[in-house]
């Protein structure tokens, strides 16, 4: 789920006091240069940012909430990542691109050296040996393993996990050899996924309280519903970055309280998105217009619908529920954001097509179909969402135009933490509301991660519990063959719809506000922020600005 961005560190000064005595305003460095208010970077300062939930994990193996995702870009390396505010991938812990042999399955790296561990530990092949075997153990709870069954071993190693996987090799102490089973065109992606962050060999058990990475910022503290101190990694192997000297992430703020805490210069950043009570206001106050930024989003937004609990096992129910859906409504409730989804890729994504994949809302159809199943008078059954905008806009809507056909709804918004550990567990989440944003722009990355056989487990993103073997099959002739893989998605994406375990409802674009005193901000198509490239504008005489509204 690639969810927003990354998170910044706490000035190292700060360590020894608790994060709740930090000053609420952005605090420069006496060195940071004047020029910064010209639009030149300058070392210095702290980040303030706040979050609605905390992090279910620190395990990079393992994370898949919004804040934790922020926290894994700041905190690790991987082999690869991306440019800017492109889709571009480019070498980080790798010292290159990869070398590819062996038709397309056998991918030799070269690791780049001098980087290290924030105990002193050298960064090797033999880590992402152990790292990348951990993703295949069924103990870890990996969500992502399912973008892992390429990998020569892997599967057999999940049946005994002794050892390293088979076809992940360290042929050198800086050379890693990773041999697949059949050619995989997203692989490079899959290496730039946050789940794939080098962490030191054996420290598996202590990631999740103590993270331990080599990244630009490194862990000072956690409190759990209060906060996140992070601090600039000094010997981070990117000289002359991350520019800020930390960050201080506030837990447990609503996203209307983030938003008047910017406006009073408190925070910087805002890590939920914009409410949408607030929305209209902020992008037109033309005074915002150089902190605001737009761009389309790599997601879609979607019910799932779980096909191993009565009565969404019978697909005339689930054929029911995606006639009842209006779109175009639900799209009103969150301010236009976005565009009516017609397939389960969105536009921007290979595999993303024009063609009009979902059915259309047609509410008779939706109660015969209903009575064909055996529920002529409806049925009662739970959805689960985040406790968070624009969810709670949506599930009275969605619990309102289900109630027209006989479904009674009842709603649970949860916590992020809580929703994405009960919604992996089965039998326990009948419907979920939910989003996917893009972990990379290659359609197997939806289907592998939410809709394939491989990840309808415990702890998986297949909320839906489903599989269908043939989509699994036209996902992997399209990573085969990546000259017809946009057809070969189509076709697994119209194999899927014609099930409908999931109920794709809009494709979304995103809006995000900075501080008045962020410089260099921009918005990465995959991890939103990218942290590490933010700067504190100065003012002339060398102190920081608030990082309010305006300016």
């Amino acid at each position: 789920m690639a969810v927003p961005a990354a998170i910044v560190a706490l000035a190292a000064a700060a360590c020894s006091s608790s994060p709740s005595s930090q000053p609420a305003s952005s605090t420069a460095s006496s060195t940071a240069s004047a020029a910064a208010s010209a639009g030149a970077p300058a070392h210095g300062g702290t980040m303030q940012v706040a979050f609605q939930s905390d992090p279910d994990t620190f395990d990079p193996q393992v994370c898949y909430d919004a804040t934790c995702w922020d926290n894994m870009q700041m905190m690790f390396d991987r082999l690869y990542d991306y440019k800017a505010a492109t889709t571009q991938i480019q070498p980080e812990a790798a010292a290159s691109m990869p070398v590819v042999s062996g038709e397309g399955k056998v991918y030799t790296i070269a690791i780049r050296q001098g980087m290290t561990f924030d105990n002193g530990k050298p960064v090797t092949a033999a880590d992402f040996v152990y790292t990348f075997s951990r993703i295949c153990d069924p103990a870890t709870k990996s969500p992502v393993v399912g973008f892992w069954n390429a990998v020569a071993g892997c599967q057999d190693f999940a049946k005994n996990p002794v050892g390293s996987v088979s076809g992940i090799k360290a042929t050198g102490k800086y050379t890693l050899q990773i041999t697949l089973t059949q050619s995989d065109a997203a692989f490079t992606y899959v290496l730039a996924m946050p789940h794939a962050s080098v962490i030191p060999a054996g420290s598996g058990a202590q990631q999740a309280q103590h993270p331990l990475g080599s990244g630009p910022f490194e862990l000072v503290s956690y409190n759990s519903g209060q906060s996140i101190v992070l601090k600039a990694n000094p010997h981070y192997w990117n000289k002359g970055l991350p520019y800020v000297d930390g960050v201080n992430e506030k837990l447990g703020v609503t996203s209307e309280v983030q938003l008047l805490e910017l406006e009073k210069g408190q925070i910087d950043l805002m890590g939920d998105p914009l409410p949408n009570s607030d929305y209209l206001s902020v992008i037109n106050n033309k005074s915002l217009a150089s902190q605001i930024n737009h761009r389309q989003s790599l997601d879609t937004y979607f019910l799932t619908l779980n096909t191993k609990v009565k009565p969404f096992d019978n697909p005339k129910v689930r054929e029911a529920v995606s006639y009842a859906i209006d779109r175009n409504f639900l799209l009103k409730l969150v301010n236009g954001q976005g565009s009516p989804a017609t397939g389960f890729i969105p536009p921007g994504v290979t595999g993303y097509t024009n063609e009009n994949l979902v059915n259309p809302l047609n509410v008779a159809k939706a109660k015969q179909l209903l009575a064909q199943a055996g529920y002529p008078h409806g049925f009662t059954t739970t959805l689960y969402s985040w406790n968070t905008q624009p969810w709670t806009n949506l599930d009275p809507a969605i619990q309102q135009q289900l109630a027209a056909i006989g479904i009674t709804v009842k709603v649970q918004p949860l916590q992020q933490s809580t929703f994405f550990t009960l919604a992996g567990t089965p039998g326990k989440a009948p419907m979920t509301l939910t989003f996917w944003v893009a972990d990379y722009p290659d359609a197997s990355d939806f289907f592998q991660a939410l809709t394939s056989c491989a990840a309808a487990i415990p702890g998986g993103q297949n909320y839906s519990f489903y599989c269908n073997k043939q989509a699994d099959a036209d996902v992997n002739a399209g990573l085969a063959d990546p000259a017809n893989a946009a057809a070969d998605y189509v076709k697994a994406d119209k194999e899927l719809l014609a099930d409908n375990p999931v109920i794709p409802l809009y494709f979304g674009t995103t809006t995000s506000v900075s501080g008045a005193s962020v410089g260099g901000f921009f918005a990465n198509p995959i991890w939103d922020w990218e942290m590490d490239y933010y700067w504190l504008k100065q003012s002339t005489s060398g102190s920081s600005n608030s990082g309010g509204l305006g300016g």
